[in-house]
C-alpha cells in the first residue's frame, strides 16, 4: 500500500529564518492522483538580507520607545499564577534517576525517539 507523505510546517529560526510548509494536494486532471507540494521560504533568500537577532530588535525597540514586543507587567504576573505552581511542585516531585542529555544541535536524546515510537509514530528529521 502507498502511504502519503506528511504533511508538516516548519517554523526556522535562527540562525536560517524561515518558514517551511509542505502538503498533499490532488494533481490537475482526470486521473485521482495526490501529489506533494513543498513550499519554503528563507528570509534571507526572499529579501535579500540577514535579519537582525531577537536582541538587536529588542535592544532597538527599547531606544525607540516601541513597547509592542514587550509584556505588561500585568501578564507577566497572571502568567507567574500559573506556571509558579508546576515549579514548586517540579521542585518538590522525586528526581528520576538519569536525566537524559543531548549534544545541541542534535535531534534530542533516544528517549524522545522511544516516546514517539511507541505509537508508531517518528520525528521529522531536522536538516
Amino acid at each position: 500500500t502507498d502511504r502519503l507523505a506528511p504533511n508538516y510546517l516548519v517554523l526556522r529560526i535562527q540562525p536560517d529564518e524561515g518558514i517551511a510548509l509542505a502538503f498533499n494536494a490532488k494533481v490537475p486532471g482526470t486521473v485521482f492522483r495526490i501529489g506533494g507540494v513543498h513550499m519554503d521560504m528563507s528570509y534571507r533568500e526572499a529579501f535579500d538580507a540577514t535579519p537582525g537577532t531577537g536582541y538587536e530588535t529588542l535592544l532597538y525597540d527599547c531606544m525607540t520607545g516601541d513597547a509592542t514586543l514587550f509584556q505588561r507587567a500585568a501578564n507577566i504576573e497572571a502568567a507567574w499564577r500559573i506556571v509558579q505552581p508546576i515549579l514548586d511542585t517540579w521542585r518538590d516531585a522525586p528526581r528520576p534517576v538519569a536525566l537524559p542529555t543531548y549534544r545541541a544541535g542534535s535531534s534530542g536524546p533516544a528517549e524522545a525517539d522511544a516516546l514517539i515510537e511507541r505509537d508508531g509514530d517518528e520525528w521529522r528529521a531536522l536538516g
